[in-house]
């Protein structure tokens, strides 16, 4: 396609999506799932072309470059410059200059009154996160993910392991040992949030902005699923209790044990940050902390209790209670998208206002009930 054609067909696009808001808008009305999709549809092409027209709009300024007829230029095999009113192909200083200048979005010539000084101003373009998740993805980093193909699926929940495997005399009769499994129907979730309207201008002259707006959207996903995760382990039927023994630790170890006892290997501890603090702090009567000298490697150090049990710091999770978890026992359901997030640049074109959509569907398995324990800390 040449730079006419899609210049063209951007026009034309951009004319109908006008049409469609404005249309929709005059009636006071949202949009029809057929508008809707016609938008989707069209900002994606719009998007295409708009990148394709930069491209042939760089192709052009390249041959022209490359028809250069008069300058200096060098003669990389030798390294001599010369100057030639008839050489093409060779880049000059001139031809560097044009190009440079035809390339930037926008760019055109100051005018600064007699007398004054042209000072450019920059806007810091990394803003300042207020939060971020404690280490990585936190409990979504720790348990298996998998990917379904339909967005209603099913998967077998052990519901009783008891072993009774036993020495057998010759003749007589075995033992049997109780296994159950349970089918579980389970469908996918969207979890999803927009952004607040943002200046386009703001978005274009900040290179970093929408990677930020993005990333907090991104992180707020993140979050939502790991509280839909941690309620749904807590409140899962079969699930072991643990009630409070002496102390945080000794609760916890507690809960823990149960785990293991049935076979399982408890690897997950998932605690409020008010709770892992108390622990933390735990003194003897000499004022030695429990857990050794965490301020050696930083207060807020992920490091595990008793060896193999990795604490994760759940915000909302309550004070007065734990969970101990095999995470192999429990999983996350994903659909084969992921999450995304896309950018609404027509519903407030007229105001040169854009915002994010990010989403994902998602949903939470539990395979073993009793490889989970929650403990009471209190």
């Amino acid at each position: 396609m040449d730079l006419k054609s899609a210049q063209a067909e951007l026009s034309a696009i951009q004319l109908k999506l006008s049409n469609i808001i404005t249309e929709a808008k005059g009636a006071s009305r949202d949009l029809t799932s057929a508008e809707i999709a016609d938008v989707e549809a069209g900002s994606d092409r719009a998007f295409q072309l708009q990148a394709g027209i930069r491209g042939l709009k760089s192709a052009e300024t390249m041959s022209a470059i490359a028809g250069t007829t008069a300058g200096e230029f060098m003669d990389f095999k030798t390294g001599e410059t010369h100057r030639s009113n008839e050489v093409k192909g060779y880049i000059t200083p001139a031809s560097i200059k044009s190009m440079v200048t035809a390339s930037i979005p926008g760019a055109s010539k100051g005018l600064v009154a007699g007398g004054s000084t042209a000072i450019p101003v920059s806007l810091a373009t990394s803003p300042l996160k207020l939060g971020t998740p404690t280490v990585g993805l936190g409990l979504l980093g720790l348990i298996p993910t998998k990917v379904r193909e339909t967005p209603s699926y099913s998967y077998l929940r052990q519901t009783v392991r008891t072993n009774n495997a036993d020495v057998v005399a010759p003749g007589a009769l075995k033992p049997t040992s109780v296994f159950t499994v349970a089918k579980v129907d389970n469908s996918l979730a969207v979890v999803a949030h927009l952004s607040e309207y943002v200046d386009t201008y703001l978005l274009s002259d900040n290179s970093d902005l929408e990677m930020f707006l993005t990333g907090e959207l991104t992180d707020g996903i993140f979050s939502k699923v790991t509280a839909i995760a941690v309620n749904a382990f807590a409140t899962s039927a079969g699930i072991q209790t643990q009630a409070f023994a002496a102390n945080v630790p000794d609760s916890i170890y507690a809960g823990a044990s149960k785990v293991a006892d049935l076979g399982y290997n408890p690897d997950v501890l998932l605690i409020s940050r008010a709770a892992c603090d108390a622990m933390r702090l735990l003194k003897t009567t000499t004022g030695e902390y429990l857990g050794g000298n965490f301020f050696q490697n930083g207060a807020t150090a992920n490091t595990n209790i008793w060896g193999d049990l990795t604490p994760v710091i759940v915000a909302g999770l309550p004070a007065n209670s734990a969970l101990v978890l095999d995470s192999s026992k429990v999983g996350l359901s994903i659909d084969s998208t992921g999450i995304t997030s896309k950018w609404d640049a027509f519903t407030k074109f007229d105001m040169n206002q854009t915002r994010a959509l990010t989403e994902g569907r998602f949903a939470v398995d539990v395979f073993a009930p009793a490889a989970i324990a929650k403990v009471a800390l209190v």
